[in-house]
């Protein structure tokens, strides 16, 4: 009997002095089927501070689609290629984060519009092989259109991954 009284209060002795197991990992975001995703439902009118002037337009690239609102276009695609090959098409940008992804960005002055625009690009990897770009042309240049692009690149990062 005083072995098991014995057994029994060193099993609650070694319980109590144990460490509690750590709680569970918070589970990694997913990036969701592709081939299901709607480009144009990826940002809605509420994202926009003004609204639509014409409705999203899906554009010739698949996932890909153009925003309209009063003096911004929006520029939506997914491209196979990594972040390092997606570089190119920032000149003189610089590192970022974008909900917790890898991007580049920049903005430069666009000389080929009617109106003089600047253009913002932010490139975000959403795989190895998979970046996200979203470009923004705000007109008259005195808007900070980097933020235009940065924002919405952290809008649709958050709706693509699940």
């Amino acid at each position: 009997m005083n072995t098991r009284l014995g057994a029994v209060a060193l099993l609650i002795v070694l319980t109590a002095c144990s460490t509690p197991a750590p709680p569970p990992a918070p589970a990694t975001p997913t990036l969701r089927d592709l081939a299901t995703v709607d480009a144009c439902t990826l940002l809605v009118e509420s994202d926009f501070a003004k609204p639509f002037t014409k409705a999203p337009e899906p554009l010739n690239e698949p996932l890909s689609c153009r925003w309209s609102i009063e003096g911004q276009r929006i520029w939506m695609s997914v491209e196979n290629e990594s972040l390092d090959q997606a570089k190119v098409r920032v000149v003189e940008g610089s590192e970022l984060t974008v909900k917790g992804h890898k991007a580049w960005w920049g903005v430069q002055p666009n000389s080929s519009a009617d109106d003089p625009s600047n253009i913002g690009v932010t490139v975000t990897e959403l795989s190895a092989d998979r970046v996200l770009v979203v470009t923004a042309e705000k007109t008259p240049r005195n808007y900070d259109v980097g933020s235009l692009s940065r924002t919405r690149s952290e809008t649709v990062v958050q709706r693509l991954f699940t």
